[in-house]
């Protein structure tokens, strides 16, 4: 078993922005890659919102972080988590390759599609298929659009699409929409948002250029974008055994992003939040970063 003070479990935006922190405060710390560095960032073609980098999309921005983290000498280490076990004053993280002591552990797994369940969803990802409303919303500003799902995730990102579609559909696999009320009345009350119950997308059907239409029971409906929210989990499995405060499949955790576990912390979008951007993923590393760091240093 191999010894540091802080395992930071995850490559992309923020756990890379909490090895960067630590290392500025000379921490003793390992950043764990599992079998994609990067994570999320391999699968946003556009990227228009991240400040000083001008459009651009997610692999240019993992190139500079991962040449950042060559020039401060930071080394990615491979090994995909199992487990975190609680063990007297830290933690024990069991990789597939290793295991680690640690005081403190940062958790900065993201969030993922279970898998490309709608035929067609595959091959037009970037192409009119996206998984963030606030990040891709904006190309899709006056066109129709389908929302696929049926949870809070799939409302929220409904409602923020809706201010900016001309024509939203919200399909839905069953009777009712399932999640806060609110944002039920919200949606029923919308003029622009038609919901399809009890119904399936059957496939996406596009061109060279992109989505065109999604198909229902044998009928095309003409759209530009569709945001499947079937399936969307998030790589929490390394928390079983911890058994941390949990808000749905999110973990809840303070400004400083501690969770109620003292030593345990999270980044990115596992974090209950409101926006999950790459903004807010680095500002999440970077506050992890910096609390773990001083948790440590408490303990000594």
């Amino acid at each position: 078993m191999k010894r540091t003070d802080i395992v930071i479990i995850g490559s992309g935006m923020a756990g890379i922005s909490a090895a960067l922190y630590l290392k500025r405060a000379n921490a003793d710390f390992i950043i764990l890659e599992g079998n994609l560095a990067g994570g999320m960032l391999n699968q946003l073609k556009t990227v228009e919102n991240f400040p000083a980098a001008g459009k651009t999309n997610g692999s240019d921005i993992l190139i500079s972080l991962m040449d950042q983290l060559r020039y401060n000498n930071i080394p990615l280490v491979y090994g995909n988590a199992q487990t975190i076990l609680k063990e007297d004053g830290g933690f024990e993280v069991v990789t597939d390759v290793d295991s680690y002591e640690a005081k403190a552990v940062i958790v900065a797994t993201g969030l993922s599609q279970a898998s490309k369940t709608i035929p067609g969803e595959e091959k037009f990802a970037g192409l009119g298929v996206s998984y963030c409303a606030t990040c891709d919303g904006n190309f899709f500003k006056g066109a129709d659009v389908a929302v696929v799902g049926n949870n809070n995730i799939c409302l929220e990102e409904s409602l923020y699409l809706a201010g900016l579609v001309k024509k939203l559909y919200l399909v839905c696999p069953d009777e009712n929409l399932n999640g806060d009320k609110r944002m039920i009345d919200k949606i029923n009350s919308s003029e622009n948002i038609e919901i399809i119950l009890q119904s399936n997308v059957d496939e996406i059907v596009g061109d060279d250029f992109g989505v065109t239409g999604i198909k229902i029971n044998g009928k095309i409906i003409n759209i530009s974008g569709v945001f499947p929210y079937i399936g969307k989990k998030t790589s929490t499995q390394i928390l079983n055994n911890l058994k941390p405060e949990m808000k749905g499949i999110f973990v809840k955790a303070n400004e400083e992003r501690m969770t109620n576990i003292p030593g345990l912390y999270v980044a990115g979008d596992i974090v209950d939040k409101k926006l999950k951007q790459l903004i807010t993923a680095a500002g999440d590393g970077a506050a992890a970063a910096t609390s773990a760091d001083n948790y440590c240093k408490l303990l000594k």
